[in-house]
């Protein structure tokens, strides 16, 4: 994923910024391992969360490198930009197909649920003290599937170094994700938002909760 963001975030170069495509590129370069060296270790590549992480330091270093300029808007055009592209995937990922759902939702619990124990491991041992930790299905729903991840080192590190305003835009992330696969995503906090955890509830786009859900969403 993080290879995808990157050539999306040269596509928004080339168009925005052309003449100074190089010079923003090499800046991003020479700021990234400063930015990482900051960050808290949440177990690298031993933890499949951390890539969030990553992520979004790259977004970080060309935020720096352009001097603020690719900020929240330019964070949405390149989300936007990805999910044209992933666009393709709607025909395969439908969970408003029963059989499609059912599959990916045993898939998904006995991921979080192996996350989920991994980090209780972990952090038992004083190690990924800072990463989320997970809570599979919290309100044992059968509708779509759900999670809450509780505590975010993305928000925390934003909220130490001044980068809280960017936030919402990397969040909206997880919306674009549940369109690819035909869903809803029903959260109604963030750590971001000044919660203590974040709720994920994806539902089929076409369900009666999908179309009637009037609450709050971010």
């Amino acid at each position: 994923m993080e290879k995808m963001v990157y050539k999306a975030i040269i596509r928004y170069l080339k168009k925005h910024y052309p003449d100074e495509l190089y010079k923003i590129v090499k800046r991003a370069k020479d700021i990234l391992p400063d930015l990482k060296a900051k960050a808290p270790d949440i177990g690298g590549s031993e933890n499949t969360l951390a890539k969030n992480m990553d992520m979004f330091l790259l977004f970080l270093s060309f935020y720096e490198a352009s001097d603020h300029r690719m900020a929240g808007e330019a964070i949405d055009e390149i989300i936007a930009d990805l999910y044209a592209r992933l666009k393709f995937l709607n025909g395969i990922m439908n969970i408003n197909r029963p059989g499609f759902l059912k599959v990916l939702r045993k898939y998904m619990y006995k991921s979080y649920q192996a996350y989920s124990d991994k980090v209780k491991q972990k952090k038992s041992r004083g190690e990924w003290l800072d990463t989320w930790d997970m809570i599979v299905n919290p309100e044992n729903t059968k509708e779509g599937f759900a999670f809450t991840l509780v505590g975010c080192p993305i928000a925390d590190y934003a909220k130490k170094y001044g980068y809280e305003e960017l936030m919402p835009h990397m969040c909206a992330l997880d919306h674009s994700y549940a369109k690819i696969m035909h869903a809803k995503l029903i959260r109604t906090h963030t750590v971001a938002t000044g919660a203590d955890s974040c709720d994920y509830w994806y539902v089929p786009d076409e369900s009666d909760t999908a179309k009637s859900y009037n609450g709050r969403i971010v």
